[in-house]
């Protein structure tokens, strides 16, 4: 071989080596995720995945633990993990795509385009979608959804209610709601809100919304393992499970729940992998062009339209604990919100950034802008308050920006101490058994509420049973003389949910029970459906041509 092939032999085998492994900045990333894992993560997260991108390039995709505690089969860089509100970017692009693309279907000359700023009514063809809101019904458009502008407050378990369907369903009950905020003038988080948007996405692209995701992101940026809840299979993919805490060990999460759980899909059923979250961060830090290629997924100011501040951010719950005031060396803040993720600062840094607990599942993507740098990670278990990622993410961020680190392997197992006091740990709560001091008949029967449908009260030999779509809860009466009572997840949802408060009401100068109201479902008032005593038999008849009433 002659010396300047061996000289290029050479050169290539280096480079190949050196994006394949990394070099000693991914050295010391991954020694370090490896020792905090072993030291004080491997019981609170059984799976963990780092991804890292910088300047176009993957430079770090790292793996740790097991996908499953059961068969204690390694997590590889392409096992699937359910990435909860980073879904939320996924719906948002795909109606900008779409709505780019848009021309009235009834008029094949016409070369009409939508945006964000096109009101929900004409989208929907409804000038009353909000019927407790004129403002809200005439102006609102998709940009106030994707901002969370509308200023309604989370309904989560109306995601129990499987009732609760795309389209017309969900959006009957969304009509019924009433705004808390001022319009566009307060962040309130609605993921039940953004579902509007997987019917908005499903209608412009005439097409179901996994589809569409698949087909105009997965495909073009080469996400090939990325997938959906609600479609999955779980027997035929590489997919960490969840695990859910409750009262201080891990449960696994049964994926026939998650289904149910992200059918609306819009902040929910995305489910990616290290590799593919990769490709994932390197466009969203382009400017709209497939990575790679010539190809546009999407025009240039509209990808960077995605990113700008269409709503302010009010005591977000990072500066908890990551501002320098409260101890830390550096401090860490959101200011503003865009379509589906945070704008704000870390270490005189611009950072896009969102983060998403979802039944066992923690997810963390942090993009540098300015520094072409993006890091995700994602891991099964307990991270309250998002400590641990956070502290991960500016670990690695101050590494990959050349900025000397103020943690280490010792001060991530211990973060927030010695900084500050972290947040106390959950004590469990002892519930002694009272006995139901009157009649089950008392209590049964079916409630409904507007937004949140219908609830039925079972008597199951002599213990109530609540059931709320597919969710089931066991009723046990408190040590006090009022008619509350507390609700323990059982079936699908145990261990999925904390302990609730059910609080029946009787009618007043009656012992008749005619309500309930429910602490986590917005104190909402359930009234009692009065029983049929008198049925009466009604006739249909038509009249055929010859004008004699028929009786059917």
């Amino acid at each position: 071989m002659s010396s300047r092939n061996l000289l290029y032999s050479s050169v290539v085998l280096f480079l190949v080596l050196f994006y394949c492994h990394g070099g000693p900045l991914e050295d010391r990333v991954r020694s370090t995720i490896q020792e905090v894992y072993k030291n004080c993560r491997k019981d609170k997260n059984p799976g963990v995945i780092v991804s890292v991108v910088k300047d176009g390039q993957n430079v770090l995709t790292e793996a740790l633990g097991v996908k499953d505690k059961i068969s204690g089969e390694a997590i590889t860089t392409d096992t699937l993990f359910g990435l909860g509100g980073i879904s939320a970017l996924f719906a948002n692009i795909l109606i900008a795509k779409k709505n780019a693309e848009y021309a009235d279907s009834n008029n094949p000359d016409s070369t009409l385009e939508m945006d964000e700023d096109t009101t929900l009514r004409n989208l929907f063809g409804n000038n009353k979608l909000f019927e407790k809101s004129k403002l809200r019904s005439r102006y609102a458009t998709s940009l106030d959804v994707m901002a969370h502008r509308l200023g309604f407050k989370n309904t989560p378990y109306l995601f129990l209610d499987d009732t609760v369907t795309r389209g017309d369903p969900v959006i009957q009950r969304i009509s019924s709601m009433k705004p808390r905020g001022r319009f566009r003038d307060s962040f309130y988080y609605n993921e039940l809100m953004y579902s509007i948007l997987t019917t908005i996405g499903e209608r412009l692209g005439r097409d179901s919304w996994e589809n569409l995701v698949k087909n105009e992101i997965y495909t073009p940026l080469g996400m090939a393992k990325s997938k959906f809840f609600t479609t999955l299979d779980p027997s035929t993919v590489d997919i960490a499970r969840a695990y859910k805490e409750d009262d201080g060990s891990l449960f696994p999460v049964p994926f026939e729940f998650l289904k149910k759980w992200s059918s609306l899909c819009s902040t929910t059923c995305v489910l990616s992998s290290a590799n593919d979250m990769s490709k994932f961060m390197n466009y969203l830090l382009g400017n709209g062009s497939i990575p790679g290629t010539n190809d546009v997924l999407l025009a240039k100011k509209i990808h960077r339209d995605l990113f700008d501040a269409y709503n302010r951010l009010q005591d977000p719950s990072i500066e908890d604990y990551f501002l320098t005031i409260r101890g830390v060396p550096v401090s860490r803040t959101h200011f503003a919100y865009a379509m589906g993720i945070k704008r704000g600062m870390y270490n005189n840094e611009r950072i896009l950034e969102t983060a998403d607990d979802m039944h066992g599942y923690n997810t963390l993507m942090t993009l540098f802008p300015d520094r072409n740098l993006g890091i995700f990670i994602a891991m099964t278990g307990e991270d309250k308050k998002d400590l641990f990622r956070t502290a991960l993410s500016s670990y690695i961020s101050d590494l990959y920006l050349e900025k000397e680190p103020w943690l280490n392997s010792s001060l991530l197992c211990t973060f927030p101490e010695p900084f500050m006091k972290g947040p106390d740990p959950d004590t469990p709560k002892v519930h002694p058994v009272v006995p139901l001091g009157r009649l089950p008949t008392d209590f049964t029967g079916t409630y409904t509420n507007d937004i949140y449908g219908k609830m039925e009260i079972i008597d199951k030999s002599g213990v109530l049973e609540a059931k709320y779509g597919y969710a089931t809860f066991d009723l046990q009466r408190e040590e006090t003389t009022s008619l509350k009572f507390n609700m323990f997840p059982t079936g699908l949802i145990r261990h999925m949910f904390s302990v609730d408060d059910l609080r029946f009401r009787e009618r007043k100068n009656s012992t008749y029970i005619e309500a309930f109201t429910v602490d986590k479902f917005d104190d909402a008032k359930f009234e009692r459906v009065q029983p049929v005593t008198n049925t009466t038999t009604t006739t249909t008849t038509e009249k055929p041509a010859g004008g004699i009433a028929i009786p059917l």
